[in-house]
């Protein structure tokens, strides 16, 4: 029996030590995250939601004048001043529109960068939607349209359907000048002596020849610097693939972008592409003919 007590009395001393232990290691670990714990604070840039730069004059808000965030003082006139005079909407309008001009015209001076007339930009927005067309690369004679009726097209198709949705009519003009200018056209090449309207127009010789006479004739060598002038998005231009047969030269538009060097793609149709493309050959393919039509510096 005194044997059974003693063993009780160890087992709850033993309890007793366990449980101390416990609470000092408690002690010891709350100690340590005590003496280690900091505050992190954690702050928000001031400039976190200001633009570094003013944005354009097309951007303002109507009446609420725009000025750099790090001009407070004047951020207070500004507001000051809208708050006792507001103009009209139609008068704010017309400022922010003659300011923004006025702007564009300013940089266009600096930058000796070349703004592009309504016409060329009917081309190229014709070009850019003509590039999701399903149109395949193809030859078939339309005698009742003349132009294609299908989506099938050579190289000669892609200029003369965008010039017609630009305002020209090349079926007709071409008729019309191989008519009246017989000598520059020479239909002894094709072994007849009139025109026939719905074919001529599509023919890649006959093409060249009436641009030469009545658009602007531009470069054919291409030179970086000059490029702002001399080739502009909308230009025509032909390529040649065989000295001894003109028949072979294909034709296309100067597209409004550009690879990495500043070299402008061409936007055409050939065999070898297969559809309408946008492509980079500018310099890989040789240039015989380089024209803008109309001309800009004819007078109507």
């Amino acid at each position: 029996m005194e044997k059974v007590k003693k063993i009780h009395i160890r087992k709850s001393q033993g309890f007793k030590v366990l449980v101390f232990a416990v609470i000092i290691l408690s002690a010891v670990q709350v100690w340590v995250l005590y003496s280690n714990y900091r505050d992190i604070i954690i702050k928000i840039p001031e400039n976190l939601f200001v633009y570094s730069k003013p944005l354009p004059v097309s951007e303002f808000i109507i009446n609420s004048p725009y000025v750099p965030p790090e001009s407070e003082t004047a951020v207070a006139e500004a507001e000051t001043e809208s708050s006792i005079k507001k103009e009209p909407l139609e008068s704010t309008v017309e400022t922010i529109v003659a300011e923004d001009k006025e702007t564009e015209e300013t940089t266009a001076q600096n930058s000796g960068a070349y703004e592009l007339n309504e016409v060329q930009k009917k081309i190229i927005l014709r070009l850019m939607a003509l590039l999701e067309e399903d149109i395949e690369y193809g030859y078939k004679v339309y005698p009742e349209t003349g132009y294609p009726s299908e989506n099938i097209w050579i190289s000669t198709d892609v200029i003369s359907m965008v010039l017609k949705d630009a305002g020209f009519d090349l079926m007709e003009l071409i008729y019309e000048d191989m008519i009246n200018h017989k000598e520059d056209y020479p239909l002894d090449i094709k072994n007849r002596k009139a025109p026939i309207k719905h074919i001529d127009f599509r023919d890649v010789f006959f093409q060249e020849k009436f641009f030469k006479r009545n658009a602007l004739e531009l470069e054919i060598e291409f030179n970086l610097d000059n490029k702002d002038i001399q080739w502009q998005p909308g230009d025509i231009v032909y390529f040649q693939f065989d000295p001894d047969n003109p028949y072979q030269d294909l034709g296309g538009f100067i597209s409004s972008r550009t690879n990495e060097r500043g070299v402008p793609l061409v936007i055409m149709i050939s065999k070898d592409l297969g559809k309408v493309s946008e492509i980079d050959k500018l310099l890989e393919y040789t240039i015989v003919e380089h024209f803008r039509y109309p001309n800009p510096y004819e007078e109507d």
